[in-house]
């Protein structure tokens, strides 16, 4: 028996908002201070796939990375007018793809 529990859709935002966190972010913290500044707690979808997408373009992130993180806000931004199930595949690549970018982000910095 499977006993592994889904994410739901607003924990699949929760956990995409918290790697965006300005307070405590990784992906504010890997770009620097010079790049964009994150999201805030309570920051709507939309804030966080326009987010994303402007990380993406952060010329300090590895290649990898932002590749990762500019399909994360384009699954994000395609959740956000779609219907219930289709928007929960979409907030699952988008949360696929930040965990990816972190794995690359870890495999950039152990090189």
């Amino acid at each position: 028996m499977n006993t592994e529990k889904r994410l739901t859709a607003p924990e699949l935002v929760d956990e995409i908002r918290s790697s965006l966190a300005v307070t405590n972010g990784w992906i504010p913290a890997l770009s620097g201070p010079n790049g964009p500044t994150g999201v805030l707690e309570d920051a709507p979808l939309s804030d966080i796939a326009r987010s994303l997408g402007e990380f993406a373009d952060t010329p300090t992130l590895p290649s990898a990375v932002a590749q990762q993180l500019r399909r994360a806000a384009e699954s994000a931004a395609a959740s956000i007018s779609a219907d219930s199930t289709t928007a929960y595949g979409h907030l699952g690549a988008a949360y696929a793809y930040v965990i990816q970018a972190h794995r690359a982000a870890d495999a950039d910095t152990t090189s």
